[in-house]
């Protein structure tokens, strides 16, 4: 715990001085492209990020000064205290303050995210195009939104609609690591009150290449369909989504996976990749009422189907031909959700919101093996929250109860837990916030982890269930100050997050099947961090530079370390903006990972420098931006910590060149 402090202390020494001796010209009201003063949806009072009593940081995908990632989450790791485990370019999944999976909640078209996201290696099958903005609560979110919502929530903003008669714009990128093509096409356009988007786009992308090596089976392949049709007046705001995503990606044979032997290289391309199909239907409801009340309602239906394709389990030589082409593991998860809230009207020194969610969810297995079993769960949530106005403080004071059932063949058990959250927002002064927010939350044992009986070949392991899991709880404390003047904005967080009864793999040291075996059990944890972040116009007008600096560490009551915990990182770039074109150099640092959970592997220490640019052109009176980067500009060899290819000792990502254009009108 000493060399913590001393390296917070350190870097809090490091950060202030920066911004000392900085000198104060231009006006910036950004943070990691975020506006202080939009408006947040991510929370039930429609406050400004500056107002906002929780937290809240929100990125801006139109201001990404960059080419579009192949996957999402990628995107998203600007945000100080976000990372992501990969398995290739193509499956990333989000890693806040230590959390991931199901610790996270994520809403998509203003509804929970369902698509078996329990896997370290499944992805969170959403694609970039057609999103206007994420937010991100970082810590204990249940009073808002239920079980799971531990390490906090990811909130996507679909693409906004537009005041004009048509808009059209055209997407094509190139990246030449992986020679991928993204093309994308949207279509906007407004007819009085009613409103529409039309968002298509297609990805496909080959293996990926190492400094070293050509890496098979890690190619991504997405198409994506995206429908808005929006209605507003006076007293009522209507708003219908549909999203269908197709996705194929290549999975590469971890350690153990299987014997390759006397299988021959025609074989070996049917085995080791994902199959994931996910539709999604919104519908959101808002009510206007004469007294400045509202009541909303949202009705959404999504529908998940998971094949992956592999070695079958027990399957002989002779009767591999047989299945060769079936997927070994054929999964249905059917979501069905009602979420509603009433917005009192607001008065002088006080809001009042309550509202309710309902959640029905259906796991059907089609193929011939079964991780986890045909199931059904049910929730439902019920929360108060208010806000109260003071001459010198803000308070957020929430209250909810939440009831889970679980139901299968020789298995039918109710989770329940009250959570609350009190939070406080100071101004200091004109240029400074104090927040200081307490928050618990739970998490009721998913289905993988209460049933999961046999070999999970994304991952390589032989996976045991439990049964008599208990509910998962956590309570987290959560410091917050940001200072800003006219040129420069400075925040420092700090938050311990205490769990109780955490579910975790715990390795055996036993196989079965060749595979290592792994049960699901139960401890006692801590997480304990900070992050500093820091952007500033310098006294040239055209540069400025933005800086942040994370450092997490997790561990269990026995004090062994919890395992996919990122190392301490440092991100830093400048940025050069000119009439019609803007260019970023940046450098990624991460430490060396010594503090290692269970049968984790050490990484070392590694910088790697991206550098791009865009530039604004136009044509018969239509804006074209070409758009241009190169990441790992120096073709650094090196491992991440959160990558689940390094234990086959596979490199991250060589240089890459991408190329696009973006043409409106």
């Amino acid at each position: 715990m000493n060399k913590i402090i001393k390296h917070a202390f350190v870097a809090l020494v490091l950060f202030c001085t920066n911004n000392l001796i900085s000198q104060n010209t231009q006006e910036n009201d950004t943070i990691i492209s975020v506006n202080l003063e939009e408006v947040v949806v991510s929370t039930p009072f429609k406050e400004s990020l500056k107002n906002n009593v929780l937290k809240v940081n929100k990125l801006n995908f139109k201001n990404l000064n960059n080419t579009k990632s192949i996957n999402f989450s990628k995107s998203i790791v600007e945000i100080p205290g976000v990372s992501i485990i990969t398995t290739g370019p193509g499956i990333s999944k989000p890693v806040i303050r230590g959390l991931s999976s199901n610790r996270i909640v994520v809403f998509n078209q203003y509804m929970r995210q369902e698509n078996q996201q329990w896997g370290s290696e499944h992805g969170m099958g959403i694609s970039g195009f057609g999103v206007e903005s994420v937010e991100l609560i970082k810590g204990p979110m249940s009073v808002l939104y239920g079980s799971d919502a531990i390490g906090g929530v990811l909130y996507v903003n679909p693409g906004s609609y537009t005041s004009k008669d048509l808009e059209v714009e055209i997407e094509s990128y190139y990246n030449t690591n992986y020679k991928g093509f993204t093309n994308n096409l949207g279509v906007k356009g407004n007819l009085n009150n009613l409103s529409y988007i039309v968002q298509g786009s297609i990805v496909n992308n080959k293996d990926f290449e190492t400094p070293k090596e050509k890496v098979e089976s890690t190619y991504f392949e997405n198409k994506d369909l995206k429908l808005g049709l929006g209605y507003e007046s006076k007293k009522y705001i209507s708003d219908f989504r549909f999203n269908y995503s197709k996705t194929k990606v290549g999975i590469p044979h971890l350690e153990g996976d299987h014997d390759d032997e006397g299988h021959d290289e025609e074989e070996n391309e049917e085995e080791g990749y994902q199959d994931l199909m996910n539709s999604m239907v919104t519908w959101k409801n808002t009510f206007l009422f004469d007294n400045k009340s509202e009541f909303e309602i949202i009705l959404g239906r999504s529908f998940n189907n998971r094949k992956e394709y592999g070695e079958h389990d027990g399957e002989e030589d002779e009767d591999h031909d047989e299945h060769l082409g079936e997927a070994h593991i054929d999964m249905d998860l059917n979501t069905t959700t009602v979420d509603g809230k009433y917005v009192f009207p607001k008065k002088d020194k006080s809001e009042f919101v309550i509202g309710t969610n309902f959640l029905f969810q259906e796991n059907i297995n089609i193929g011939e093996e079964a991780l986890i079993p045909d199931a059904k769960k049910s929730d439902l949530g019920l929360y108060g929250l208010t806000h109260i106005h003071t001459t010198s403080w803000d308070i957020l004071i929430g209250l909810r109860a939440d009831f889970r059932n679980i139901k299968k063949t020789d298995f039918d058990e109710n989770f329940s837990s009250i959570t609350s959250s009190l939070g406080f927002k100071r101004k200091l002064g004109e240029k400074g916030i104090m927040r200081i927010n307490f928050s618990n939350g739970y998490r009721a044992p998913n289905l993988s982890e209460l049933f999961a009986q046999g070999v999970h070949h994304g991952t390589a392991q032989y996976e045991i269930g439990d049964k008599n899991l208990n509910v998962e709880k956590s309570f987290q404390t959560d410091f917050s100050i940001e200072t800003f003047t006219s040129n420069y904005t400075f925040g420092l967080d700090i938050f311990y997050n205490k769990l109780s009864d955490y579910i975790y793999l715990n390795p055996t040291g036993n196989k079965i099947e060749g595979l290592l075996v792994y049960n699901y059990s139960q401890a006692d944890a801590s997480l304990f961090g900070l992050e500093l972040f820091l952007t500033k116009e310098t006294s040239l007008e055209w540069l400025s530079y933005k800086t942040s600096l994370a450092f997490i560490n997790g561990e269990k009551t026995n004090r062994e370390y919890l395992p996919l915990i990122p190392p301490i990182t440092l991100k830093h770039s400048f940025n050069f903006n000119f009439d019609n074109n803007s260019f970023e150099i940046s450098a990624l640092a991460k430490g060396k990972k010594q503090n290692l959970g269970q049968f984790e592997t050490q990484t070392n220490s590694y910088l790697v420098m991206d550098i791009s640019g865009s530039h604004d052109l136009n044509l018969l009176n239509n804006s074209i931006k070409l758009s241009w980067s190169v990441n790992n500009l120096f073709d650094k060899e090196y491992y991440d910590h959160l990558s689940r290819l390094k234990n086959m000792e596979i490199y991250e990502m060589g240089r890459n060149i991408s190329v696009g254009l973006n043409y409106n009108f």
